[in-house]
Protein backbone atom coordinates (compact mmCIF):
# COMPACT_ATOMS: atom_id res chain seq x y z
CA UNK A 1 0.00 0.00 0.00
CA UNK A 2 2.97 2.58 0.54
CA UNK A 3 4.50 1.36 -2.14
CA UNK A 4 1.81 2.16 -4.46
CA UNK A 5 1.13 5.42 -2.75
CA UNK A 6 5.04 6.46 -3.48
CA UNK A 7 4.60 5.90 -7.00
CA UNK A 8 1.55 7.43 -7.29
CA UNK A 9 3.12 10.67 -5.65
CA UNK A 10 5.76 9.99 -8.11
CA UNK A 11 4.24 10.08 -11.31
CA UNK A 12 2.75 13.88 -11.38
CA UNK A 13 6.38 15.11 -10.57
CA UNK A 14 7.92 12.61 -13.45
CA UNK A 15 5.18 14.34 -15.71
CA UNK A 16 6.41 17.27 -14.71
CA UNK A 17 10.21 16.84 -15.05
CA UNK A 18 8.74 15.48 -19.16
CA UNK A 19 6.86 18.64 -19.52
CA UNK A 20 9.76 21.04 -18.40
CA UNK A 21 12.39 18.87 -20.48
CA UNK A 22 10.10 19.53 -23.57
CA UNK A 23 10.01 23.19 -23.47
CA UNK A 24 14.00 23.48 -22.68
CA UNK A 25 14.50 21.45 -26.17
CA UNK A 26 11.56 23.93 -27.63
CA UNK A 27 13.75 26.91 -26.30
CA UNK A 28 16.99 25.49 -27.59
CA UNK A 29 15.48 24.69 -30.60
CA UNK A 30 13.95 28.12 -31.49
CA UNK A 31 17.03 29.75 -32.19
CA UNK A 32 18.81 27.18 -34.34
CA UNK A 33 15.66 27.02 -36.87
CA UNK A 34 15.78 30.75 -36.38
CA UNK A 35 19.27 30.83 -37.15
CA UNK A 36 18.79 28.61 -40.16
CA UNK A 37 16.14 31.03 -41.35
CA UNK A 38 18.25 34.27 -40.96
CA UNK A 39 21.25 32.52 -43.16
CA UNK A 40 18.96 31.64 -45.86
CA UNK A 41 17.42 35.08 -45.97
CA UNK A 42 21.04 36.49 -45.68
CA UNK A 43 22.11 34.48 -48.51
CA UNK A 44 19.02 35.75 -50.46
CA UNK A 45 19.61 39.44 -49.89
CA UNK A 46 23.40 38.58 -50.54
CA UNK A 47 22.36 37.16 -54.12
CA UNK A 48 20.19 39.99 -55.13
CA UNK A 49 23.26 42.61 -53.83
CA UNK A 50 25.12 40.54 -56.21
CA UNK A 51 22.61 40.10 -59.47
CA UNK A 52 22.36 44.22 -58.85
CA UNK A 53 26.24 44.86 -58.88
CA UNK A 54 26.26 42.33 -61.69
CA UNK A 55 23.56 44.85 -63.60
CA UNK A 56 25.84 47.49 -62.89
CA UNK A 57 28.85 46.27 -64.18
CA UNK A 58 27.17 45.12 -67.26
CA UNK A 59 25.73 48.98 -67.93
CA UNK A 60 29.23 50.55 -67.46
CA UNK A 61 30.23 47.85 -70.31
CA UNK A 62 28.03 48.91 -72.54
CA UNK A 63 28.14 51.85 -72.37
CA UNK A 64 32.02 52.06 -72.92
CA UNK A 65 32.58 52.83 -76.50
CA UNK A 66 36.04 50.72 -76.57
CA UNK A 67 33.37 47.40 -76.42
CA UNK A 68 31.12 48.37 -79.21
CA UNK A 69 32.25 45.46 -81.20
CA UNK A 70 31.83 42.78 -78.14
CA UNK A 71 28.90 44.18 -77.22
CA UNK A 72 27.32 43.01 -80.90
CA UNK A 73 28.42 39.78 -79.80
CA UNK A 74 25.67 39.66 -77.51
CA UNK A 75 22.99 38.92 -80.45
CA UNK A 76 24.84 35.81 -81.07
CA UNK A 77 25.74 34.87 -77.65
CA UNK A 78 25.08 31.61 -76.16
CA UNK A 79 24.87 32.95 -72.31
CA UNK A 80 26.99 35.67 -70.90
CA UNK A 81 28.80 35.50 -67.52
CA UNK A 82 29.43 38.72 -65.15
CA UNK A 83 31.88 38.95 -62.14
CA UNK A 84 31.55 42.50 -60.84
CA UNK A 85 33.88 44.61 -59.13
CA UNK A 86 31.71 46.28 -56.63
CA UNK A 87 33.74 47.88 -53.81
CA UNK A 88 31.07 49.55 -52.15
CA UNK A 89 27.80 46.68 -52.69
CA UNK A 90 30.68 44.27 -51.28
CA UNK A 91 31.26 42.30 -54.13
CA UNK A 92 35.37 42.24 -55.04
CA UNK A 93 37.09 40.73 -57.54
CA UNK A 94 41.00 40.24 -57.52
CA UNK A 95 43.16 38.04 -59.19
CA UNK A 96 42.10 35.05 -56.62
CA UNK A 97 38.70 35.10 -57.70
CA UNK A 98 35.32 36.85 -57.04
CA UNK A 99 31.13 35.89 -57.07
CA UNK A 100 29.25 36.36 -60.47
CA UNK A 101 26.17 35.34 -62.24
CA UNK A 102 25.69 33.12 -65.50
CA UNK A 103 22.35 34.04 -67.75
CA UNK A 104 21.62 31.91 -71.18
CA UNK A 105 20.10 33.68 -74.13
CA UNK A 106 16.77 32.42 -75.34
CA UNK A 107 15.81 34.31 -78.17
CA UNK A 108 15.70 37.53 -77.59
CA UNK A 109 15.38 36.67 -73.83
CA UNK A 110 17.33 35.93 -71.28
CA UNK A 111 17.40 33.15 -68.08
CA UNK A 112 17.49 33.84 -64.97
CA UNK A 113 20.91 34.08 -62.85
CA UNK A 114 23.05 30.62 -62.13
CA UNK A 115 25.12 31.88 -59.38
CA UNK A 116 29.01 31.23 -59.71
CA UNK A 117 32.47 31.46 -58.39
CA UNK A 118 35.35 32.38 -59.89
CA UNK A 119 39.06 31.50 -58.57
CA UNK A 120 42.61 31.68 -59.94
CA UNK A 121 41.51 34.59 -62.41
CA UNK A 122 44.85 34.32 -64.73
CA UNK A 123 44.24 38.28 -65.66
CA UNK A 124 46.49 41.10 -64.13
CA UNK A 125 44.29 42.95 -61.91
CA UNK A 126 44.48 46.53 -60.36
CA UNK A 127 44.33 46.28 -56.78
CA UNK A 128 41.13 48.75 -55.91
CA UNK A 129 40.38 49.57 -59.53
CA UNK A 130 36.31 50.02 -58.78
CA UNK A 131 35.14 49.39 -62.61
CA UNK A 132 37.23 46.35 -62.93
CA UNK A 133 34.53 43.58 -63.63
CA UNK A 134 34.77 40.59 -66.01
CA UNK A 135 32.45 39.72 -68.51
CA UNK A 136 32.56 36.56 -70.24
CA UNK A 137 30.66 35.91 -73.18
CA UNK A 138 30.38 32.47 -74.14
CA UNK A 139 29.43 32.33 -77.93
CA UNK A 140 28.57 28.05 -78.50
CA UNK A 141 25.26 26.17 -77.11
CA UNK A 142 28.06 23.04 -76.63
CA UNK A 143 30.05 25.69 -74.47
CA UNK A 144 27.55 26.81 -72.54
CA UNK A 145 26.58 22.93 -71.81
CA UNK A 146 30.16 21.83 -71.15
CA UNK A 147 30.25 24.52 -68.83
CA UNK A 148 27.39 23.70 -66.34
CA UNK A 149 27.77 20.21 -66.98
CA UNK A 150 31.54 20.44 -65.94
CA UNK A 151 31.02 22.10 -62.96
CA UNK A 152 28.47 20.15 -61.66
CA UNK A 153 30.72 16.73 -62.47
CA UNK A 154 33.17 18.67 -60.04
CA UNK A 155 30.95 19.84 -57.20
CA UNK A 156 31.95 20.24 -53.82
CA UNK A 157 34.95 22.71 -53.33
CA UNK A 158 36.07 22.07 -56.76
CA UNK A 159 36.72 24.31 -59.65
CA UNK A 160 35.74 23.61 -63.42
CA UNK A 161 38.72 25.36 -65.60
CA UNK A 162 38.10 27.32 -68.56
CA UNK A 163 40.84 25.55 -70.31
CA UNK A 164 38.20 22.45 -70.33
CA UNK A 165 36.74 24.11 -72.97
CA UNK A 166 39.30 24.60 -75.09
CA UNK A 167 40.02 27.84 -74.28
CA UNK A 168 43.75 28.53 -74.73
CA UNK A 169 44.28 25.35 -77.27
CA UNK A 170 45.44 26.45 -81.44
CA UNK A 171 42.80 28.34 -83.02
CA UNK A 172 40.90 30.16 -80.02
CA UNK A 173 41.80 33.75 -81.77
CA UNK A 174 38.55 33.86 -83.51
CA UNK A 175 34.88 32.81 -83.99
CA UNK A 176 35.69 30.45 -87.14
CA UNK A 177 38.88 29.18 -85.10
CA UNK A 178 36.13 27.82 -82.97
CA UNK A 179 36.54 30.11 -79.81
CA UNK A 180 34.08 29.48 -77.40
CA UNK A 181 34.93 32.08 -74.80
CA UNK A 182 35.72 36.16 -75.05
CA UNK A 183 36.67 37.51 -71.83
CA UNK A 184 36.36 41.30 -71.34
CA UNK A 185 38.21 43.03 -68.02
CA UNK A 186 36.38 45.94 -68.01
CA UNK A 187 39.72 47.68 -66.52
CA UNK A 188 42.46 46.28 -68.77
CA UNK A 189 40.85 44.91 -72.33
CA UNK A 190 40.04 41.89 -73.97
CA UNK A 191 42.16 38.32 -73.00
CA UNK A 192 41.30 34.59 -74.69
CA UNK A 193 43.86 31.47 -74.39
CA UNK A 194 46.46 30.73 -72.07
CA UNK A 195 45.44 34.37 -70.13
CA UNK A 196 42.13 32.73 -68.64
CA UNK A 197 42.61 28.99 -69.39
CA UNK A 198 43.82 28.35 -65.59
CA UNK A 199 40.47 30.41 -64.58
CA UNK A 200 38.02 27.97 -62.74
CA UNK A 201 34.62 28.24 -61.86
CA UNK A 202 32.12 26.36 -59.18
CA UNK A 203 28.77 26.65 -58.52
CA UNK A 204 28.09 29.52 -55.52
CA UNK A 205 25.67 27.06 -53.40
CA UNK A 206 24.16 28.84 -51.07
CA UNK A 207 22.96 31.53 -53.08
CA UNK A 208 21.81 29.12 -55.55
CA UNK A 209 19.59 27.00 -52.54
CA UNK A 210 18.54 30.52 -51.02
CA UNK A 211 16.82 30.99 -54.67
CA UNK A 212 15.93 27.74 -55.83
CA UNK A 213 15.82 25.60 -53.07
CA UNK A 214 18.45 22.16 -52.21
CA UNK A 215 17.65 20.10 -54.84
CA UNK A 216 18.43 23.21 -57.86
CA UNK A 217 19.87 22.54 -61.14
CA UNK A 218 22.28 24.58 -62.70
CA UNK A 219 21.39 23.25 -66.20
CA UNK A 220 17.50 24.22 -65.80
CA UNK A 221 17.81 27.34 -64.63
CA UNK A 222 19.77 27.97 -67.64
CA UNK A 223 17.51 26.27 -69.70
CA UNK A 224 14.53 27.99 -68.48
CA UNK A 225 12.83 31.65 -69.65
CA UNK A 226 13.50 33.46 -66.61
CA UNK A 227 11.00 35.38 -63.96
CA UNK A 228 11.68 33.42 -60.82
CA UNK A 229 14.26 35.73 -59.37
CA UNK A 230 12.65 38.79 -59.03
CA UNK A 231 16.05 41.01 -58.68
CA UNK A 232 17.51 39.38 -61.80
CA UNK A 233 14.42 41.41 -63.56
CA UNK A 234 16.35 44.72 -64.47
CA UNK A 235 19.15 42.70 -65.60
CA UNK A 236 17.58 40.31 -67.94
CA UNK A 237 16.14 43.52 -69.38
CA UNK A 238 19.22 45.21 -69.88
CA UNK A 239 20.16 42.23 -71.55
CA UNK A 240 17.29 42.22 -73.89
CA UNK A 241 17.72 45.40 -74.57
CA UNK A 242 21.57 44.67 -75.85
CA UNK A 243 20.26 41.71 -77.52
CA UNK A 244 17.75 43.41 -79.91
CA UNK A 245 20.50 46.60 -80.31
CA UNK A 246 23.06 43.65 -81.81
CA UNK A 247 20.03 42.88 -83.90
CA UNK A 248 19.06 46.00 -85.24
CA UNK A 249 16.39 46.23 -83.70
Amino acid sequence: MHALSRSSRARPRLLAFRRMAALILAALAGPIALGGTSNAQDAVSRSAGLVRSADGALRNFLQDPRWEALRNLLGGARAVVIVPNDIAGGFILTGSGGDGVLLRRHGNTWSDPVFMSLRSVGIGFEAGAERQSLVMVIMTDAGVDNLLAGITQVGGGGGFALGNLGVGGGGSGSISGGLQVLVVSTAKGLFGGSDISGTQLSAQDAYNQANYGPGYSMAVIAAGYGGQVQSASDLRAVLTWATNQAWGQ
